[in-house]
């Protein structure tokens, strides 16, 4: 079952942000009970070949991989599936066109994903024309929420075949509303607008969580996928000075 048809029949899936770009950090995590990694090219400082790397060792480990790209363009679209991963979050989507091209850039087809095996998504070469497009037929694309214009057209937005899901931003629409608290009653009730139409119309819905509680809160509101928090905030938990002085005597 592809991820994307994984997001559509549920349980609700958590995943996380990886901020290192760093192979060894992937393999740790796909020995764990997470149900996909998702790799931030967005803000953090992955370059071509630490995707590359990072993407060989989530397939690895035999766990999905998904990948936000920094922008919207057919090109950072077609690397990372070419790498083999299994799909794309791609930021500030505003509108239902914005989205349509996305999901037309993930998809071959005319003026779609450009085609070719020679990649590790076509096992170098391997795989046979037929095969490739069957396995390639469903990759994941999620569009984020994040500006005002995406919260108004969110109705058409949601309409756009092929898409997999929308991620909420709730930190980026507060700093478009000019707040500087996701809390704000505009914010609040902007996401629960988003809320409201993707679920009425049975698509799925993301968003971030900084900890256990919280992500329990937005599975209760009907998230289908959770990024919980990063592999930084792990380490900063853990380690934390609080539980470090508790071991001094």
């Amino acid at each position: 079952m592809s991820f994307h048809q994984r997001l559509r029949k549920g349980p609700p899936l958590i995943t996380t942000f990886v901020k290192t770009p760093h192979h060894m950090v992937i393999e740790v995590l796909g020995a764990t009970g997470i149900d996909a990694i998702l790799l931030d090219a967005e803000h953090s400082v992955f370059g071509p070949a630490e995707l590359d790397r990072a993407i060989l060792a989530a397939r690895s480990t035999a766990t999905p991989v998904l990948v936000r790209i920094p922008d919207d363009r057919p090109s950072s679209v077609l690397q990372v599936l070419d790498m083999g991963a299994d799909g794309v979050i791609v930021p500030h989507i505003s509108t239902a066109e914005q989205a349509r091209l996305v999901v037309q850039s993930a998809r071959y087809g005319i003026e779609g994903r450009g085609f070719a095996t020679t990649n590790r998504a076509g096992a170098f070469g391997r795989t046979k024309m037929p095969e490739h497009l069957k396995a390639s037929s469903e990759p994941t694309v999620i569009v984020q929420i994040e500006d005002p214009d995406a919260v108004d057209n969110i109705d058409s937005i949601t309409d756009v075949d092929g898409l997999s899901g929308v991620f909420i931003g709730p930190a980026d629409l507060a700093v478009a509303y000019g707040e500087n608290d996701i809390t704000a009653p505009r914010v609040i009730a902007a996401v629960d607008h988003v809320i409201s139409v993707a679920g009425q119309k049975n698509v799925p819905i993301a968003s971030y969580a900084a900890k256990i509680d919280a992500a329990k809160g937005l599975i209760k509101k009907g998230m289908t996928l959770v990024v919980l928090a990063t592999e930084h905030t792990a380490m900063q938990e853990f380690f934390s000075e609080d539980k470090i002085s508790s071991l001094r005597f």
